[in-house]
């Protein structure tokens, strides 16, 4: 019978790892110091891509988010296979889970090898996008501004059912004053009447960083999914919905960043 123990790592970029012969690991949760994308190379095959603004190595006040959960598509390193942190130069990577140990003759669990052959196609990774609106440029009311399109081929699939969030920089503003829409293929997915309530979600409600001064609590489309199939358009924007024109601090631009974590499959 498998015996299992704690995993809970920090890997490093330039090292190759394997596992023992009678050992198997189960990585549930990730995370990295990295600003630029990171992944690990199971066996050859590319994992999900991460950054630390959405998977740090620590869940601290200044990133409430922590290492990202991915129980419910955890990585597998089968019995000697090797594996490898690919990223920037001094690029760590945290990994938590288990460690399978194997009796003498014993076989790898058939669910567990059978979710290291779908790992290289169905993972999960993140998008994201920015826009910068231009140098003393004034936002004007209800003007809207791509930050993110997204369109899968048409073997692939995306679902937005996890943590997003967005910034805006550039100026001073209050709740209430900004918001992200979501639209599908052109429609938008939120009340399509400003009258019944101002468009999106308020910006300062979806944090792209969580933070104990900021907001703690986390902007997610846990219990509302956008799937995006493949040759469909996710577009992202932010709009002003303050009613009145929104300037730029002097010499500044309105800049605007959004993320989200996504569940990506490609269909083989």
């Amino acid at each position: 019978m498998v015996e299992y123990f704690a995993l809970n790592k920090i890997l490093k970029q330039g090292v190759t790892y394997s596992a023992p012969n009678d050992e198997f690991l189960i990585i549930e949760a990730i995370g990295t110091n990295a600003t630029t994308d990171a992944y690990l190379k199971i066996d050859g095959n590319d994992t999900g891509k991460i950054i630390s603004d959405i998977a740090p190595l620590h869940k601290t006040s200044s990133n409430k988010l922590g290492p990202l959960d991915i129980s419910k598509l955890p990585y597998i390193v089968p019995p000697q296979k090797r594996f490898t942190v690919e990223g920037a130069s001094g690029t760590k990577f945290r990994v938590i889970g288990k460690i399978g140990k194997l009796s003498v003759g014993e076989a790898v669990p058939s669910g567990i090898l059978a979710r290291f052959d779908e790992q290289r196609s169905r993972y999960i990774t993140y998008i994201s996008g920015s826009k910068t609106v231009g140098t003393d440029v004034v936002w004007g009311a209800d003007v809207e501004y791509e930050v993110l399109s997204l369109t899968p081929k048409t073997t692939e699939k995306y679902m937005l059912n996890r943590f997003a969030g967005a910034t805006i920089t550039g100026g001073s503003f209050s709740e209430g004053d900004f918001a992200i829409r979501f639209y599908l293929d052109g429609r938008p997915l939120d009340n399509l009447a400003k009258d019944v309530a101002p468009y999106g979600i308020d910006v300062l409600n979806m944090p792209k960083t969580p933070t104990s001064t900021t907001e703690e609590l986390l902007f997610t489309l846990e219990d509302t999914p956008i799937e995006v199939l493949g040759d469909q358009t996710l577009t992202v924007k932010a709009v002003n919905v303050s009613g009145s024109n929104k300037s730029p601090n002097t010499g500044s631009s309105w800049a605007i960043a959004f993320v989200a974590v996504v569940e990506y499959a490609r269909i083989r």
